[in-house]
């Protein structure tokens, strides 16, 4: 069955991974991001419907206008991809109070902002719902320098583990997807040469750098009917690399 989707941070590597793969089976979708003009770039390379709709998500009113407006033209969103982040790699004694604003507003408020929207409107329309929310690897493992992130992450993880408990037997899941180092124009200091992306492979366990296209492919089954018993789960998209440590090589 095709659902009515809307992605947030539409317009980012696993946003617009996701809203490719979501189009080419059938479903309606409405894009969020803040930048208009890359949001109608990619739904203009979309092989079916989508709806442009831009916007600040670090505002609850916001939120909520976008997502009323995505069901006044599209009907029931039973799908939502919050796909928006941002990073800061910085010691905790130089993160200064501004910057730790900045990154939980866009990456915790934002969330907020927006599964609120999108559980109230599933409540009123009484279908069964699904909403995905991406965290990030160092939420789920100590990475040096990644203070304010990692605790904004973990705030995203949090929420959509304690959503999916209020809201399970209305029949509205919510799961949250932790993506490892992925190549990305927010990443570009990481893996914006070959150089780079060979020093950042070494890291991984499975010598891999991500793209979008790997979380695209999780979350498009999360947020499908084949998943219709997975809620409240926090899955990495990472190559192993919370959880599994190597042994050094000879």
């Amino acid at each position: 069955m095709a659902h009515t989707i809307w992605i947030t941070g539409a317009s980012g590597a696993i946003g617009s991974a996701l809203a490719r793969r979501l189009s080419a089976r059938g479903c309606r979708l409405a894009l969020t991001a803040r930048d208009s003009s890359r949001l109608d770039h990619l739904a203009a390379s979309l092989p079916g419907e989508a709806l442009v709709l831009a916007g600040d998500l670090t505002d609850a009113a916001t939120a909520t206008a976008l997502l009323q407006t995505a069901q006044a033209t599209l009907g029931p969103i039973t799908g939502f991809a919050h796909c928006v982040g941002s990073t800061l790699i910085r010691p905790l004694h130089l993160t200064g109070e501004a910057d730790l604003q900045a990154i939980f507003q866009l990456n915790y408020f934002s969330a907020f902002h927006a599964l609120k929207a999108f559980v109230a409107a599933a409540l009123k329309h009484k279908e069964p719902a699904s909403a995905v929310l991406v965290g990030t690897l160092v939420a789920q493992a100590g990475f040096p320098n990644h203070e304010a992130i990692a605790s904004a992450k973990a705030a995203v993880a949090a929420l959509a583990m304690s959503t999916a408990a209020t809201y399970a037997e209305k029949g509205i899941r919510v799961n949250c997807v932790h993506p490892g180092l992925t190549r990305s124009a927010l990443s570009a200091r990481l893996t914006g040469t070959p150089e780079a992306i060979e020093r950042n492979s070494k890291m991984n366990p499975m010598g891999v750098v991500g793209e979008g296209e790997d979380s695209a492919a999780l979350i498009d089954l999360l947020l499908s009917d084949d998943a219709r018993w997975i809620t409240a789960q926090q899955i990495g998209v990472d190559g192993g690399q919370a959880v599994v440590h190597p042994l050094p090589k000879a």
